[in-house]
C-alpha cells in the first residue's frame, strides 16, 4: 500500500485534505498496534497487516480493514472511494459514526471483563503436543501447508515434552524440522542467518527477509538441540547464525539492529541468489562445479530464472555443516560458521560468494535497536556460551546488556528503541519482561549476583505498572503511560513468544531462585490467567507452557558453596560446567555461594544462609522436588540425578 496508494498523488490530495495520517511502526508501538488489530478482528472477524484504521479526532474507530489497492477491483474497494465515501460521512452523518465508534469501544471493553481463569494443569501440555503432532508435516517438517514459520519455541517445547515425558516422537518432531529448515533455502548457506519464513512448504523459497529475533529464537531452538542430542550439526548451526548476528547486525557499540529487508534494488532475493554461470565465475570451473552440485545450483533454477543454495537434494549436509573448512585452528568450537567466523577458519568458496554478493548488490538495514529483541538475542547468546563453551558468545550477551543499560535507560524506566543516538519510546510489557529474562539468563551463565538483583528490580516494575492484580495477567502498557481507548493483554505466542508468557517464566525464575513468597504469588494468579487463556488451544501457547511444565513436574535445586581458597582455573571450569546443566537439565536451578558473595546472595537469597561456605573445596546440595540429599564434594557424584 505505500508504493501503490500512499505515493498516489489523488489519494494524497484526499489524505492531506481530510485526514490526520499517523503511520504506525508497530515495532515501536505494540500497544497500539495491538488494540487497533483487535477492532479489526472484532469488526471483520480478522486481522492483519496493513492494518487501515479511520477514527474519530479522539482516537475511537469506525471503520478498519487491511489491505485496500487504489482503486476498486475483483470485488475489493479501492481506498481513493473508500477515503471519499468516509469523509462524506463524517461532514452528513457525524453522529452515526460516533455513535458506531462508541459501540465499539464499549465491546471491547466488555470482552477484558470476560477473561477466565484455570487451574494449570497437565492436560493442557498434553492437548499442546497433540495439536501439534496432527499438523505436522513428516515429510518436511514443520507445522501445517505453506507459508510456513519457524516457530522456535514450538520446537523447545516438543524438546522438552519429550525429555519430560520420555516421548521420543515429540524430539523426534522438533529434530525433523531443524534439520529441513537448515538443508533448506530459508537458511543462508552463504552468510549464515535465517530468513522470515518459507513460501512453499519445503523450506526451500523463503521470504527473504531477516529479522533479529527470529534467529534469537532459532539460537536457542537449535542449542536445545545440541544440549538435548549432542549432534554437533545442531551447535554449528547455532554459530553460523551467531556469527550472521555478529558480523552484519551488531552496532560498534554492543547493542543488535534489527534486521535486514528482503529486496535489493527493488527486486525481492536479488542480493541472494545465483545463477550457474556467476557461480563458476567466481570459484572458477572446477571449484564453481563442485558448489553447484552441493547445493543445488541449477541452469534452470529454483527461483525465477535463479537459484537460492540449499541442501534439500544433498545427503551429506551434515558433513558439510561440520567439515573443518580452511586452515587453521578455531580454539575448540564444535564446527564453524559459514564465512569470516570468529575464530579464523572460512570457508574461501563461501567467503568469495560472499563478497562477490555483497559487491553486486545491498540490504537495507533496519539499525533500530529494540530493548526486547535485543533481549532475546541476549539469552541466545548467554545460553549458546555456556552449551558450547565459548566465552565469546557470552560476551556478545554481556556487551549486548552494556548497551541497554547506557542508552536505554532513562529515569529508571526502560524505553522501547534506539537509533542514532536518540531513544524513545515507553517502555512495554515485552520490554520488561523480556530484559528481565535476558538479565536472569546472564545470571543463569555467569551467576554475577548483580544481574540476578537487576533482574528482580525491573521485574518489580514490571509487576508494579503492568499486573492485573485482580484478574491477573499483564497489560501491555504500563499504568502509568499513554492511555488507549483500552488496555489490552495479549497471550499468544505467535512469531514471538508473548509478554505474558515471559512474564510468566521470569516470575518463575525468580521463585525458584529466591524463594520469595511475593514472587510465588504474583506467579500462581498469572498461571490461572495463562491457563483460562490457552483453553482449547494451548498449542499456541507454547512458550507459557514451557513455564507451566517446570511447575507441573518435580523440579530441580543445586546449591554450590565454594570456598575462596580454590584454585582459580578449577572455580572457572565448575561454573562453566554448572552453566552448561543450568542450560540443559530439564527444571533445574542453579545457584553459587561464595565467601565473596555471601552477603549479597543472603540478602537477596535468604535460604542460602542455611549452607556454610566451606574451609576447602566445595559442596553440593541436590534436592529433587521435596527430597533433599546429604551434601557431597564432588558434581560427579550427582550428574546422573542432574
Amino acid at each position: 500500500m505505500e508504493r501503490e496508494s500512499f505515493e498516489n498523488e489523488v489519494i494524497a490530495e484526499i489524505l492531506n485534505r481530510e485526514y490526520v495520517c499517523v503511520k504506525v511502526d508497530r515495532e515501536e508501538r505494540p500497544d497500539v498496534d495491538s488494540v487497533y488489530m483487535s477492532v479489526c478482528q472484532a469488526m471483520n472477524g480478522q486481522g492483519g497487516w496493513p492494518l487501515t484504521i479511520i477514527m474519530t479526532p479522539d482516537c475511537r474507530p469506525f471503520f478498519s480493514g487491511t489491505y485496500f489497492p487504489p482503486r476498486a477491483r475483483y470485488g475489493r474497494p479501492g481506498l481513493e472511494e473508500l477515503l471519499t465515501a468516509a469523509a462524506g460521512q463524517w461532514k452528513v452523518k457525524k453522529e452515526k459514526l460516533l455513535d458506531q465508534a462508541g459501540q465499539i469501544e464499549k465491546y471491547l471493553k466488555s470482552q477484558e471483563r470476560t477473561e477466565r481463569q484455570a487451574e494449570p494443569e497437565l492436560g493442557a501440555v498434553h492437548q499442546a503436543f497433540r495439536q501439534l503432532a496432527d499438523c505436522f508435516d513428516s515429510k518436511n517438517g514443520g507445522f501445517g501447508s505453506a507459508p510456513k514459520f519457524p516457530a522456535p519455541h514450538n520446537l523447545i517445547f516438543l524438546m522438552e515434552y519429550g525429555a519430560r515425558e520420555k516421548r521420543p516422537e515429540a524430539l523426534a518432531m522438533a529434530e525433523k524440522t531443524l534439520v529441513q529448515m537448515y538443508r533448506g533455502g530459508i537458511f543462508d548457506h552463504i552468510g549464515g542467518g535465517f530468513s522470515r519464513y518459507s513460501t512453499d512448504g519445503q523450506w526451500l523459497v523463503p521470504h527473504f527477509e531477516k529479522m533479529l529475533y527470529d534467529n534469537s529464537l532459532l539460537v536457542m531452538a537449535y542449542i536445545k538441540a545440541y544440549g538435548s542430542t549432542g549432534r554437533k550439526m545442531y551447535g554449528c548451526v547455532a554459530e553460523k547464525i551467531l556469527e550472521y548476528v555478529r558480523r552484519e547486525l551488531t552496532d560498534s557499540q554492543g547493542g543488535f539492529y534489527c534486521g535486514q529487508d528482503a529486496d535489493s534494488d527493488g527486486v525481492e532475493g536479488k542480493y541472494y541468489v545465483f545463477t550457474r554461470e556467476e557461480i563458476r565465475e567466481v570459484l572458477g570451473e572446477k571449484a564453481g562445479r563442485d558448489f553447484c552440485r552441493q547445493y543445488g545450483i541449477t541452469g534452470h533454477g529454483n527461483f525465477e530464472g535463479r537459484s537460492i543454495p540449499n541442501l534439500l537434494e544433498n545427503d551429506n549436509y551434515e558433513e558439510i555443516c561440520e567439515e573443518p573448512w580452511g586452515n587453521g585452528d578455531h580454539g575448540g568450537n564444535i564446527c564453524h560458521g559459514s564465512c569470516d567466523t570468529i575464530g579464523g577458519r572460512e570457508n574461501e568458496e563461501c567467503r568469495r560468494l560472499y563478497q562477490y554478493r555483497i559487491d553486486r548488490a545491498r540490504l537495507h538495514k533496519d539499525d533500530k535497536i529494540l530493548v526486547s529483541w535485543n533481549s532475546w538475542m541476549i539469552c541466545a547468546c548467554a545460553m549458546a556460551g555456556a552449551v558450547l563453551g565459548e566465552e565469546q558468545y557470552v560476551d556478545m550477551a554481556v556487551r549486548a546488556d552494556a548497551f541497554i543499560k547506557s542508552h536505554l535507560v532513562k529515569e529508571g524506566r526502560l524505553m522501547v528503541r534506539y537509533r542514532d543516538g536518540d531513544a524513545a519510546g515507553e517502555g512495554k510489557l515485552d520490554d520488561y519482561a523480556c530484559y528481565s529474562l535476558a538479565l536472569l539468563e546472564l545470571y543463569r551463565v555467569t551467576f554475577r549476583v548483580d544481574y540476578l538483583k537487576r533482574a528482580a528490580a525491573w521485574a518489580e516494575i514490571m509487576t508494579e505498572q503492568f499486573f492485573d492484580r485482580e484478574r491477573g495477567g499483564f497489560y501491555l502498557y504500563a499504568k502509568d503511560g499513554e492511555q488507549l481507548i483500552v488496555r489490552t493483554k495479549e497471550t499468544y505466542d505467535g512469531a514471538m513468544p508473548s509478554g505474558n508468557s515471559v512474564a510468566a517464566q521470569v516470575l518463575y525464575r525468580l521463585t525458584r531462585i529466591t524463594g520469595d513468597v511475593i514472587w510465588q504469588k504474583v506467579l500462581e494468579k498469572q498461571f490461572c490467567y495463562l491457563a483460562g487463556a490457552m483453553d482449547g488451544y494451548p498449542s499456541g501457547h507454547s512458550y507459557g507452557l514451557l513455564t507451566m511444565m517446570d511447575v507441573l513436574y518435580p523440579a530441580k535445586e543445586l546449591v554450590c558453596t565454594l570456598s575462596s581458597g580454590s584454585d582459580t582455573e578449577r572455580r572457572r571450569k565448575l561454573a562453566a560446567q554448572l552453566a552448561n546443566l543450568a542450560v540443559t537439565a530439564e527444571g533445574l536451578t542453579v545457584v553459587i555461594k561464595t565467601e565473596e558473595n555471601a552477603r549479597e546472595m543472603e540478602r537477596l537469597i535468604p535460604y542460602t544462609k542455611d549452607y556454610p561456605v566451606p574451609d576447602t573445596g566445595e559442596l553440593f546440595y541436590l534436592c529433587v522436588g521435596h527430597e533433599c540429599m546429604q551434601p557431597v564434594p564432588q558434581l560427579e557424584q550427582l550428574i546422573e540425578k542432574l
